[in-house]
């Protein structure tokens, strides 16, 4: 569900259920050998993602009924647990892509509640909440993936609603693209956003329906060049 290719070569993986991991987890496997040289049992219901941190540790997401964010050492131990606030029905809407910003605080969008929040992982509060949904719109906005751009802005993908929205830190839309915007059908559970050096935007739309996956480019002003 989730991975990094780390500076030793090596692959780390975030994986959902498996029957060597009943809850999820974290393995890190050699490129070549393809050997598990560490791994990591979850201990809720289903690991969502995981994140390398600077001084070697892993941040996780574990969702089931008490959903967290915890941070791992290379032993496999809990150091640090950040519970998340989110609801409890669905455990696999609870938050997908996790991940820490450079002040320190971790940033999760949770799509049943319609809101990126930002935590502290120290005090465990929620310093900012962006919420993703407006009054009025046919479809509701599940926030999958958000992240913080250099201007301080946060580009969200909201599936299910499907459109990439980016807000300023007040959480006020400054930009948003549909495929009302683009004249075309290109999305279908939009689940991924990144900005790239010369301001376009690349998105991901993941949902499984023949030539409707697809991985595309527009421009600010929501024109596709790739």
């Amino acid at each position: 569900s989730d991975g990094w290719v780390l500076p030793n070569g090596n692959v780390l993986l975030a994986l959902y259920r498996t029957k060597g991991f009943p809850n999820g987890g974290v393995v890190e496997v050699e490129r070549k050998t393809k050997n598990i040289v560490f791994q990591y049992k979850g201990q809720q219901r289903e690991t969502s993602t995981v994140q390398p941190l600077p001084d070697g540790k892993l941040l996780v997401a574990e969702l089931g009924p008490q959903p967290r964010a915890v941070v791992i050492n290379r032993s496999g131990k809990v150091v640090k647990m950040t519970p998340l606030q989110c609801q409890k029905k669905n455990v696999h809407m609870q938050t997908r892509m996790l991940r820490v910003l450079p002040n320190g605080n971790y940033i999760a969008p949770h799509l049943l509640d319609f809101a990126v929040k930002e935590y502290n992982p120290d005090s465990g509060k929620v310093v900012r909440t962006i919420t993703t949904d407006e009054r009025g719109r046919v479809k509701r906005d599940w926030p999958f993936t958000a992240i913080r751009l250099n201007n301080g802005n946060t580009l969200i993908a909201c599936t299910n609603g499907n459109r990439i929205i980016e807000t300023d830190a007040s959480g006020t839309i400054v930009w948003s693209v549909t495929d009302e915007d683009l004249g075309e059908k290109l999305f279908d559970d939009a689940c991924g956003a990144q900005r790239l050096p010369n301001g376009n935007t690349v998105i991901s739309s993941y949902h499984a329906k023949g030539d409707r996956v697809k991985l595309f480019e527009v421009t600010r002003e929501k024109k596709v060049v790739w």
